[in-house]
């Protein structure tokens, strides 16, 4: 039997939706096992028709492909694939946030399974992208704001006001840093400090980041940490919460 066929008769029995979504989930597993061999692109077919049933036991079949020595491209489909589970969002945006930080080492994979989380707009992966706004990799941790922007979760509102007020608070001392006289004890010449360069530059990035992911959710043209917490503090109460 077809997976078409499988989906056909899904549409036709709507008072056993679960059981036969159940089933057609078992057989599509059960095919992928067959079919998946050979070729990448013949692997990425395999993927292709097994997401084509979506349910939690199709999304711990692509899961496994994701923990599985497997290419970058035979892997990268599996993501794009749980991406498009917008009728059974949670399992495979379960899977994804079990992933995102087993790929922190690999970029392209890494925003891609942010793109996938994206797409499902399911506000549970969340928690998971909160865990990299400050990571030591500024590709990493802009990725995963901007991740957490577009998908529209309020509660990742207060999390971007720290970093933005955070940054601020390090872009000042290095500011003020940098305007400060010192004395050289040995020789009694003075000079001015220079300022703490790299960790303020890396708070501008992180500051801009977060910027854009709080204008994407709200709409608010705001750009300091004490306007957006004076904002948020009014609006927090009537805010459309997802």
């Amino acid at each position: 039997m077809t997976i078409f066929t499988l989906l056909l008769l899904l549409a036709q029995s709507p008072a056993q939706d679960e059981k036969a979504l159940e089933k057609a989930a078992n057989d599509a597993s059960d095919a992928f096992k067959k079919a998946f061999k050979g070729t990448e692109a013949e692997k990425i077919g395999a993927i292709d028709q097994v997401a084509a049933v979506q349910h939690r036991i199709t999304a711990n079949r692509l899961a496994g492909v994701l923990e599985a020595n497997e290419s970058t491209r035979v892997r990268t489909a599996a993501v794009r694939a749980l991406g498009r589970f917008t009728d059974q969002k949670k399992p495979a945006a379960t899977v994804l946030a079990s992933a995102l930080p087993a790929h922190r080492a690999e970029p392209g994979l890494f925003s891609s399974i942010c793109s996938a989380m994206e797409d499902l707009k399911d506000p549970s992966v969340i928690p998971t992208l909160l865990r990299f706004f400050e990571d030591k990799d500024e590709a990493v941790a802009t990725r995963t704001m901007e991740a957490a922007g577009k998908l529209g979760s309020s509660a990742a509102i207060d999390p971007l006001i720290a970093v933005v007020t955070h940054s601020e608070k390090i872009i000042k001392n290095a500011s003020r840093q940098a305007s400060t006289v010192v004395t050289n004890p040995n020789t009694g010449e003075q000079f001015v400090s220079p300022p703490e360069v790299r960790a303020r530059d890396r708070a501008r990035v992180l500051m801009n980041a977060a910027n854009g992911a709080l204008k994407n959710l709200t709409s608010e043209p705001i750009t300091t940490g004490d306007a957006w917490s004076a904002w948020w503090s009014k609006n927090k109460s009537t805010f459309d919460r997802k």
